[in-house]
């Protein structure tokens, strides 16, 4: 049988097979609270906290040797892996010294987590028949008993089509806003700063603590701790991480890098030596990164160097 730590890394690295998608979810029933707590965790995890822990059923000393051992004979596996596998013991650290009862004490136990730590989006299908595209590095919680309370908690950026239920209203917790809807199809984009809900179709209700706004088809609005801006177009690459589809119009090159980060595996920076306040003209539809690049190059006068799973623009 396959050892369960190597499968709980691979799982939360976003690379696990069926069989090993089965075994993690027979794992995760027994386990609920351990896993609940280690989606979390891992994201804030130091690597300097695994010293001589011990864990009761994460045994990450053995995981880690098995995956180093892997790296070792595999060259070609990428250095974001070995930083993840890392991240990954580590939280399972802090996991055992008291994150647990945090977890619950601001939480409950009566959400299911799901978190997105691949680089790619995932495609997630609620109990009520909604579809969740999750961005990287986001987390949704929503209700065990999700048909009957559609109450759902956003950490990061998501784009909804949600299943129409005029009896029970969807609402997406974040921040800085409340979002609530019957049914329609919409992206937000929230952050501890901000909230950011841009509509496809439909109608979807924006609220904080003192104002309420309603949106519609193509528009858009911010809420912070200041207030709800006002209605704005949807910004035309708005869920470009998901579709792959960008339209750049004389859009600043560190606009452009933030955007591309977002939907592709390989990552981009923008070194100081660059033109910063370079604009990028180009549309491309789900065209490999190189490409892209390859255009940047041309047009903006730098230099890319490629290594490392990254790409540096000098």
């Amino acid at each position: 049988m396959k050892d369960i730590n190597d499968i709980l890394a691979k799982h939360f690295s976003g690379e696990t097979d069926p069989e090993e998608v089965r075994l993690v979810a027979e794992w995760k029933l027994k386990n609920e609270a351990e896993y609940a707590a280690l989606s979390d965790a891992w994201k804030e995890a130091d690597t300097d906290l695994l010293g001589n822990l011990e864990f009761k059923t994460f045994d990450h000393k053995s995981a880690w040797d098995k995956v180093d051992s892997k790296l070792i004979n595999h060259k070609d596996v990428k250095v974001i892996k070995l930083k993840f596998y890392r991240n990954v013991a580590a939280a399972c650290a802090i996991l055992l010294v008291g994150l647990t009862g945090f977890w619950f004490l601001n939480k409950g136990s009566g959400f299911e987590s799901v978190s997105n730590m691949a680089n790619a989006p995932q495609e997630i299908s609620l109990p009520d028949g909604s579809t969740v595209w999750l961005a990287a590095n986001s987390t949704l919680d929503y209700k065990l008993d999700f048909v009957t309370d559609r109450s759902l908690k956003l950490d990061g950026e998501a784009f909804f089509e949600v299943a129409r239920d005029e009896e029970h209203p969807f609402i997406i917790a974040t921040e800085m806003g409340d979002v609530e809807v019957l049914g329609t199809a919409f992206n937000v984009d929230a952050s501890s700063e901000s909230t950011i809900v841009s509509v496809d179709h439909g109608k979807v209700a924006l609220r904080n603590q003192s104002q309420e706004i309603k949106l519609t088809k193509g528009q858009s609005a911010n809420s912070t701790e200041v207030g709800i801006s006002q209605i704005e177009e949807v910004k035309i690459n708005y869920d470009s991480w998901k579709t792959g589809v960008f339209n750049f119009s004389d859009t600043p090159l560190d606009e452009v890098v933030s955007l591309l980060n977002k939907h592709y595996d390989t990552k981009v920076e923008l070194m100081e030596s660059a033109k910063v306040d370079a604009a990028f003209n180009g549309s491309f539809d789900n065209a490999p990164i190189d490409v892209i690049i390859e255009s940047i190059v041309l047009t903006c006068d730098v230099e890319a160097d490629t290594g490392d799973d990254m790409i540096r623009l000098r």
